[in-house]
Protein backbone atom coordinates (compact mmCIF):
# COMPACT_ATOMS: atom_id res chain seq x y z
CA UNK A 1 0.00 0.00 0.00
CA UNK A 2 1.42 3.55 -0.81
CA UNK A 3 1.80 5.74 2.10
CA UNK A 4 -0.69 7.37 3.27
CA UNK A 5 -0.94 11.09 3.57
CA UNK A 6 -3.27 14.14 4.94
CA UNK A 7 -6.05 14.35 7.46
CA UNK A 8 -8.40 11.80 8.40
CA UNK A 9 -10.36 11.82 4.67
CA UNK A 10 -7.21 10.81 3.07
CA UNK A 11 -8.08 6.89 4.89
CA UNK A 12 -11.75 7.09 3.14
CA UNK A 13 -11.80 4.06 0.66
CA UNK A 14 -9.01 2.46 2.01
CA UNK A 15 -8.83 -0.98 3.01
CA UNK A 16 -5.78 -3.14 4.88
CA UNK A 17 -5.16 -5.61 7.09
CA UNK A 18 -3.59 -5.03 10.75
CA UNK A 19 -1.29 -8.31 11.15
CA UNK A 20 -0.89 -9.54 14.79
CA UNK A 21 0.80 -12.51 14.82
CA UNK A 22 -2.46 -15.27 13.60
CA UNK A 23 -4.52 -12.46 14.20
CA UNK A 24 -5.37 -10.13 11.30
CA UNK A 25 -8.29 -8.02 10.99
CA UNK A 26 -9.13 -6.52 8.13
CA UNK A 27 -10.17 -2.32 8.17
CA UNK A 28 -12.54 -1.23 5.77
CA UNK A 29 -12.21 3.01 6.37
CA UNK A 30 -15.90 4.27 4.84
CA UNK A 31 -16.05 7.51 6.24
CA UNK A 32 -14.23 9.35 8.72
CA UNK A 33 -17.03 8.44 11.29
CA UNK A 34 -17.68 4.62 10.00
CA UNK A 35 -15.16 1.56 9.37
CA UNK A 36 -15.85 -1.94 8.48
CA UNK A 37 -14.08 -4.85 10.58
CA UNK A 38 -13.62 -8.35 9.18
CA UNK A 39 -12.27 -10.96 11.43
CA UNK A 40 -11.61 -14.58 12.15
CA UNK A 41 -11.43 -15.12 16.14
CA UNK A 42 -10.91 -19.21 15.90
CA UNK A 43 -14.51 -20.06 14.92
CA UNK A 44 -15.97 -16.57 15.25
CA UNK A 45 -16.42 -14.46 12.31
CA UNK A 46 -16.66 -11.18 12.29
CA UNK A 47 -18.18 -8.96 9.64
CA UNK A 48 -19.54 -5.15 10.98
CA UNK A 49 -19.76 -1.79 10.40
CA UNK A 50 -19.38 0.34 13.28
CA UNK A 51 -18.88 3.79 14.37
CA UNK A 52 -15.57 5.23 14.13
CA UNK A 53 -13.22 8.16 15.27
CA UNK A 54 -10.32 8.89 12.80
CA UNK A 55 -8.01 11.73 14.20
CA UNK A 56 -5.23 12.62 12.13
CA UNK A 57 -1.74 13.19 14.45
CA UNK A 58 0.27 14.05 11.23
CA UNK A 59 0.77 12.86 7.51
CA UNK A 60 0.33 9.02 7.78
CA UNK A 61 0.06 9.08 11.49
CA UNK A 62 -3.59 8.07 12.94
CA UNK A 63 -5.55 7.65 16.10
CA UNK A 64 -8.52 4.95 15.28
CA UNK A 65 -11.00 3.70 17.79
CA UNK A 66 -14.66 2.22 17.59
CA UNK A 67 -16.61 0.00 19.90
CA UNK A 68 -17.84 -3.53 18.22
CA UNK A 69 -20.98 -5.07 18.55
CA UNK A 70 -19.50 -7.66 21.24
CA UNK A 71 -18.72 -4.59 23.65
CA UNK A 72 -14.82 -4.82 22.85
CA UNK A 73 -13.54 -0.97 22.69
CA UNK A 74 -10.21 -0.94 20.24
CA UNK A 75 -8.04 1.92 19.79
CA UNK A 76 -5.53 2.07 17.48
CA UNK A 77 -2.35 4.06 16.37
CA UNK A 78 -1.91 3.76 13.22
CA UNK A 79 1.44 4.51 11.11
CA UNK A 80 1.00 4.12 7.45
CA UNK A 81 4.38 5.62 6.55
CA UNK A 82 6.09 3.18 8.91
CA UNK A 83 3.64 0.22 7.98
CA UNK A 84 2.63 -0.35 12.00
CA UNK A 85 -0.13 -0.47 14.27
CA UNK A 86 -0.35 0.05 18.17
CA UNK A 87 -4.03 -1.98 19.48
CA UNK A 88 -4.67 -1.22 22.94
CA UNK A 89 -8.27 -2.90 23.19
CA UNK A 90 -10.18 -3.59 26.41
CA UNK A 91 -12.61 -6.92 25.74
CA UNK A 92 -16.09 -6.92 26.51
CA UNK A 93 -15.36 -9.86 29.46
CA UNK A 94 -12.65 -7.22 30.75
CA UNK A 95 -9.33 -8.32 28.97
CA UNK A 96 -7.03 -6.34 27.74
CA UNK A 97 -5.29 -6.94 23.86
CA UNK A 98 -2.22 -5.06 23.41
CA UNK A 99 -0.46 -5.81 20.05
CA UNK A 100 1.98 -4.00 17.57
CA UNK A 101 1.91 -5.56 14.26
CA UNK A 102 1.77 -4.45 10.62
CA UNK A 103 -0.14 -2.53 8.39
CA UNK A 104 -0.44 -4.99 5.22
CA UNK A 105 -2.53 -4.40 1.64
CA UNK A 106 -5.55 -6.11 1.89
CA UNK A 107 -4.85 -9.32 -0.15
Amino acid sequence: MAATNGGPTSLVGKTFDCAFGPFVPRLTVLSPTELRVQATIGATQIDEVVKSDLTGVRPGLFIMSWMEQSGNFVVQVQDHDNKIVHNYARLADGQLFCAQGDILPAA
